[in-house]
């Protein structure tokens, strides 16, 4: 039976899942690929920590160039993270024509141009499924479930951190902050969540998923990113009266002018499929002209479903391996062509949605019409109001929601409106996608 050898950068949580299913499943690998994977050298800068497998002592090093300059091995896994020391190593790799298996989401949405240039210069492959979404084969699906359909739009819940804090919050009643201190406890939530709750790592995913459906490359700099920080219970209560739940949602769509790439909280209408998606769950909804509406499900995160992404690619390259093919169908379209050129991205002030809007306002008569002035006055026509309360000489919440309308003209209502004396404090607005 063949062997095929591999090295491993980065023995952390990934990595060891990596190396348990490789031992565990090892028979059904073996079956399904008619060759053994062996995990030949494994480079990891803590060899004291305690891990969830058994790893003999001699295969490790501290040495991540050991991996890459073995000759022995022709697959290198790079699982530690981080888009600078990862770079390097994943270049250098591609130069000793190593084909490369990685998860590193951030690497590829910041230089990703760079490293897919370099694997077509190299005659190399590289394998992202593990990238985006966990354990969902959402890469392998649009290349090639995909391949005979236009995508038209994706809108994904590919941040599981954001999706279980607003499930709490929603199920109940309690504020972002001690939701947060809850997901941090039980695992859920980093030390510094930042990445997570901001938006960072869902409009990283989002990037290479333009790439993938859209064939081309955009400016990361350039996609429009919102978190989570400011969605209180309150509006959760609002939403839920209107028939809607909120999700941070990452939305790419092509247009004929550009491609709308957006990471925000949104309201979606419950008892569509990506409302129903809740804790850490994460979904992809994607939309091809030919085959329609498709959702994939699943753990979006995690040892064990991150491992089998990752594990998927393994084998996958080594099938090439063995049948001495070259392969660039990793590759997304942009990178199988020369002088690829970045697309322009629909700026936010051109993107069309419904809105739903809060007011906190003095309880007087003739505010909800002067606010409805504003946003007539701006191209906005109101589809439903609640007012709440009577609390004369108090302060009450008036809550809207439009029909569809431009960004800039809602940008340009809310600045006049914001500046009325019986506004108190800055209005709230979540955009609302229909997707039944």
């Amino acid at each position: 039976m063949d062997v095929i050898n591999v090295g491993l950068i980065g023995a952390g949580t990934v990595g060891s899942g990596v190396i348990r299913v490789l031992n565990e499943n090892r028979g059904i690998i073996e079956e399904r690929l008619g060759a053994r994977i062996e995990i030949k050298r494994i480079a990891d800068i803590d060899l004291e920590r305690k891990r969830p497998v058994e790893i003999p002592r001699a295969l490790f090093t501290t040495n991540a160039w050991e991996v890459i300059e073995d000759r022995s091995i022709p697959i290198v896994i790079e699982l530690i993270g981080g888009t600078t020391v990862a770079k390097d190593l994943i270049l250098g790799a591609m130069r000793n024509k190593k084909h490369v298996v990685t998860a590193n989401k951030a690497l590829l949405a910041l230089h990703g141009r760079e490293i897919f240039e370099a694997a077509s210069e190299e005659g190399v492959e590289i394998g992202f499924e593990a990238s985006v979404a966990g354990g969902i084969p959402i890469i392998r699906v649009i290349r090639e479930g995909y391949v005979a359909n236009r995508i038209l739009s994706i809108y994904g819940i590919i941040n599981g951190t954001s999706n279980y804090i607003l499930s709490k919050m929603s199920e109940d009643g309690r504020e972002f902050n001690e939701v947060l201190n809850q997901a941090q406890d039980e695992g859920y939530a980093e030390a510094d969540p930042s990445l997570d709750i901001d938006g960072v790592d869902a409009a990283h995913k989002l990037s290479i998923l333009i790439m993938l459906s859209f064939g081309t490359l955009i400016d990361f700099g350039k996609i429009h990113v919102e978190g989570i920080r400011n969605i209180t219970p309150l509006d959760i209560s609002f939403a839920d009266e209107f028939g809607y739940k909120i999700k941070l949602l990452a939305i790419a769509k092509g247009e004929s002018g550009g491609i709308e790439a957006r990471v925000h909280p949104t309201l979606v209408e419950k008892g569509t499929p990506l409302a129903d998606v809740s804790g850490a769950f994460n979904a992809i909804y994607i939309i091809g002209d030919a085959v329609g509406p498709n959702m994939l499900y699943g753990m979006g995160a995690g040892m064990m479903p991150t491992a089998s992404a990752v594990v998927s690619d393994i084998v996958q390259i080594a099938r090439n391996i063995i049948a001495h093919e070259s392969s660039y169908s990793s590759l997304p379209k942009s990178f199988q062509q020369r002088n690829s050129t970045l697309s322009r991205l629909v700026p936010m002030s051109k993107i069309a949605t419904k809105y739903y809007l809060r007011f906190q306002v003095e309880d007087r008569p003739g505010v909800l019409g002067k606010i409805a002035g504003s946003l007539g006055k701006n191209n906005i026509s109101i589809e439903s109001v609640i007012q709440k309360g009577r609390h004369i000489g108090g302060e009450v919440p008036v809550v809207i929601m439009t029909h569809e309308a431009k960004e800039r003209d809602l940008m340009s209502a809310l600045e006049e409106i914001n500046k009325f004396p019986v506004i108190k404090g800055n209005s709230v607005f979540i955009r609302i996608e229909d997707l039944s």
